[in-house]
């Protein structure tokens, strides 16, 4: 079997993930275009491997051990304005989709460039920051499964929540999806992302390794309140550290695990659940070859 098209063995995670957390890819392939996306996925179908796609690695928690089969890096960025209508490949920044929206006059995309994720991820997981998510934007995204089948979903289709969607927990991957705005003034857009990002800065530990906010906020309260009020901002395990900066977001120190990582979120977890009642669910996903599953 001739697996030397997979790419590279081994590869660290951790290079690839805004954590700076993760094991080793059994197969490392990264891709620049549709066509290698493609070929990439029939042949990970051809040898029966898995296949996990990783884009800016945010959001993730990538398991010490790392993944098993074919980790595809989507490194795939392109993007096209119809109208008030922008497209973009599946690799592509959301910080970029937002540029080039501002550029075109497109007001209602801006909330997009504080998020430090690709398309592809915000579809997966329905995406979101200053009160706007990826349901409330998009009008179609284009599917690919490992058989290399393609379609299209309506937004509606995809089943989207909370930062969720009906992807999540299926082999099935984003190619490439549109997303509406509203024609407006350039200027006003360009404006509105400055102040975005200013804020973001302010708030959030953006000069450390993390992973995004930890926890989806609860219903009617928020996640960092929460943790912080139960006494474990600065909290620490290993080598994670609760931020000081913001009780929602956990940092790597310089040396952390992704064990230490999750023991700190039980931790959370837990001592929110005995002082509040309330549970707390993650928002970053955990992915890889854990010693408990």
């Amino acid at each position: 079997m001739k697996t030397e098209v997979l790419g590279a063995r081994g590869e660290p995670l951790s290079r690839h993930t805004s954590l700076r957390i993760g094991g080793p890819a059994e197969y490392y392939v990264r891709v620049t275009t549709e066509r290698d996306l493609r070929g990439a996925i029939a042949i990970a179908r051809e040898h029966e491997l898995p296949v996990f796609v990783l884009g800016a690695g945010t959001n993730l928690l990538v398991a010490d051990r790392g993944i098993r089969g074919v980790v595809l890096h989507d490194d795939w960025a392109e993007t096209s304005v119809d109208g008030a209508i922008v497209t973009a490949s599946s690799g592509t920044p959301l910080a970029s989709v937002a540029a080039v929206a501002a550029r075109a006059g497109i007001l209602g995309l801006e909330w997009m460039a504080t998020v430090p994720g690709t398309v592809g991820g915000a579809v997966h997981g329905n995406a979101g920051a200053f009160g706007r998510e990826t349901a409330d934007v998009l009008v179609d995204a284009e599917l690919i499964d490992l058989n290399g089948d393609s379609w299209t979903a309506t937004c509606s289709e995809l089943a989207f929540a909370y930062r969720t969607s009906a992807l999540q927990g299926t082999p099935i991957v984003v190619l490439r999806a549109r997303f509406r705005g509203e024609p407006g003034d350039r200027a006003a857009a360009v404006r509105r992302i400055k102040e975005m990002a200013n804020e973001r800065m302010a708030k959030q530990p953006l000069a450390q390794p993390n992973t995004g906010s930890i926890f989806r906020n609860p219903p009617g309260d928020h996640a960092g309140r929460l943790v912080e009020a139960a006494g474990l901002k600065g909290a620490t395990r290993g080598g994670a550290m609760v931020s000081t900066k913001h009780a929602n977001f956990i940092v790597n120190t310089g040396d952390a695990t992704a064990e230490d990582v999750r023991a700190l979120m039980r931790r959370c977890q837990d001592e929110v659940k005995r002082r509040f009642g309330v549970d707390l669910v993650p928002e970053v996903e955990l992915v890889g070859e854990w010693d408990d599953r």
